[in-house]
């Protein structure tokens, strides 16, 4: 695209996000450009909600913000990424700007691990600490560079060296660049989703040239560009039942850029293909008729076709393409089969245990439980949630419902956010999602609320009482890094309390902290136990007096929090590599902290409880 075309594109584009956003009509182009960019990237999902809050929440371009214009949590991600993002509205821009530009966002993290606080503003200090304590053992960092300016012959790979120049390395961090014409790709791909494609065609090589596999099944050489068109028409809806959209990853896009550049009379060798599933097709001469159709392997493929300069109407190649009609008459039979195909056919990258399970029947089931207690529950990518459910707490997905169990029902609050795919193993799977649903929901439903109130009031309010303390620097941070231990310590208390669990499983529970396998050999079967567990308190408070409920809340957060800080705090005397995210990883810490502090917890315990 042209380099004018596109910066005023952009300008277009951002005068019409100040006509939606009234709070950035007053702000710079700059700072909006930042704004379009996040959004754009990371919130093309249109079940994602995107409002001022979410703008306030993660725009941090300021006075003293290190670096960093915007951070936030990937909220794609179930693995709680973390994004640290600088934009550039500029026209034109060098390689040595590119590159400070990202050096001095890393240089920003690492002195905010470092906990050197003071170097930033408070607002930057706060959201930092936030969300990196949700970054856990399988999640990732972005630093993440956008500019409105074209590339012009900028060569990304200098500025990847960075990460091993300043010691991170490659499989937990990672430098993502968008210029103008990336920028103007984002903004189409995030306007265009749609849940499905009804129609589409793809030529192939010659007339009738097909393998048929009964009368459900084809195999067939599509055109490169043929696929190029779909895309052009359809964009993501194209992955619709796919496990996951198109996912940047270097090593594999570069050998398939190399090989459409280079060779592509071997693509057809070298590739696996796509594998498309349909309710229907129909082969005619050289074309194929899809109806109500999914690309549900070769997302990468495909979305590389699209953007390669190499293929045109006159210049393309063919690819083995694999055409499956749907088996099944119930929508559950329907699902599983994609899923099985979904699943056996992705082979080109590691596919996560949530990608498997995202649309299994008991799944869809657990959707319509929720939906029974008043919460939205996303099953498929895509879905947009009700205007009804659009507060925080009434809406949900696969990925929040799993860190919450785990922290929650589970008493693994470390694991929460350290290794969140715990729950995708049966032990934790199965209770959740194919036991006693309506329950189950009604669990969930409370600790969704639990969660909302920790991050969208508590905290804020925890900081205010606590700025003037002598202690302040010690006990902010700690708080920072405590959602998941107030989480479990307030499903605890509630369950203590209403005797789910009793004296006898706090004795097996204190007289095991320092054993090695002290969760699955005696912990588990504790926690497991979930009936009679909902609702944690009183239904009618809940419904009838939240501000009795959040008080209840905040005082049993508070508890955890002070108690917990102080045995941080000495053990931090002994050990100096210590800090608050590393400590509350792991779940051992929890249940020490338990022990360690129970016989003032317990009191407090039975005095909040008591005022209902």
């Amino acid at each position: 695209m042209d380099k004018n075309l596109s910066y005023n594109t952009i300008s277009e584009k951002l005068n019409s996000l100040k006509e939606i956003y009234p709070t950035l009509r007053k702000e710079t182009n700059d700072h909006v450009f930042a704004v379009l960019c996040v959004k754009s990237n990371f919130y093309k999902n249109p079940s994602l909600s995107f409002t001022e809050s979410d703008i306030e929440n993660f725009l941090v371009d300021s006075i003293s913000d290190g670096g960093a214009d915007a951070i936030l949590t990937d909220p794609n991600s179930e693995t709680s990424n973390l994004a640290i993002c600088q934009a550039k509205y500029y026209q034109k821009i060098t390689f040595d700007e590119v590159r400070d530009a990202v050096a001095k966002m890393i240089l920003f993290y690492k002195s905010m691990k470092r906990g050197e606080y003071e170097t930033v503003n408070a607002k930057v200090q706060r959201r930092f600490l936030s969300l990196d304590a949700e970054v856990g053992d399988e999640s990732k960092v972005y630093f993440v560079f956008y500019t409105s300016a074209p590339k012009n012959g900028i060569r990304e790979d200098r500025i990847q060296k960075l990460l091993h120049e300043h010691g991170l390395d490659n499989l937990h961090y990672e430098i993502q660049l968008y210029f103008a014409d990336d920028i103007i790709d984002e903004i189409k791909e995030s306007e265009s989703r749609r849940p499905t494609v009804e129609s589409g065609k793809i030529a192939i090589d010659c007339a009738d040239n097909y393998l048929e596999f009964g009368e459900d099944a084809v195999i067939v050489n599509a055109s490169a560009f043929s696929i190029k068109e779909l895309y052009a028409q359809h964009s993501t809806n194209l992955l619709s039942r796919n496990l996951r959209y198109y996912i940047k990853k270097r090593d594999i896009d570069d050998s398939i850029n190399k090989t459409i550049k280079n060779c592509p009379e071997s693509f057809w060798f070298k590739n696996n293909g796509l594998t498309i599933i349909c309710d229907d097709f129909e082969i005619s001469g050289k074309e194929v008729k899809l109806k109500n159709f999914s690309i549900v392997n070769g997302g990468q493929t495909t979305t590389l076709l699209h953007k390669s300069n190499d293929i045109n109407r006159d210049h393309y190649f063919y690819l083995p393409c694999k055409i499956i009609k749907i088996v099944g008459d119930t929508e559950d039979e329907k699902n599983s089969f994609s899923l099985e195909i979904a699943k056996a056919t992705n082979s080109q990258k590691a596919i996560k245990q949530i990608d498997l399970k995202a649309n299994a029947p008991e799944q869809v089931r657990f959707g319509i439980a929720m939906r029974n207690v008043g919460v939205f529950y996303q099953t498929k990518r895509g879905e947009v949630v009700p205007k009804d459910y659009k507060e925080d707490y009434k809406n949900t997905d696969l990925v929040e419902v799993g860190k919450l169990c785990l922290a929650g029902m589970f008493q693994l609050p470390g694991s929460s956010r350290s290794k969140p795919s715990t729950l995708y193993s049966d032990k934790f799977y199965n209770p959740i999602f194919n036991g006693n649903q309506t329950e189950i929901c009604l669990l969930v439903k409370e600790l969704l609320y639990i969660d909302t109130y920790y991050k969208k009031i508590f905290i804020q309010q925890f900081d205010k009482e606590q700025e003037t303390s002598p202690f302040a620097s010690e006990i902010i941070p700690f708080a920072h890094n405590a959602r998941t231990i107030c989480i479990a310590f307030v499903a605890f208390a509630a369950r203590y309390y209403n005797k789910n669990i009793t004296q006898t499983d706090l004795k097996t529970i204190f007289d095991n902290v320092n054993k090695e396998k002290a969760y699955d050999d005696y912990y588990y079967d504790i926690f497991k136990k979930l009936d009679n567990s909902a609702p944690l308190m009183p239904k009618k408070l809940f419904y009838t007096d939240k501000d009795k409920y959040d008080h209840v809340l905040y005082q049993l957060f508070k508890t955890i929090i002070l108690a917990g800080e102080h045995y941080y705090s000495i053990k931090k005397e002994s050990d100096s590599s210590l800090n608050e995210s590393n400590f509350l990883k792991l779940d051992h810490s929890y249940f020490a902290i338990l022990k360690s502090e129970w016989y003032g917890m317990e009191s407090r315990i039975t005095d909040i409880f008591n005022t209902l």
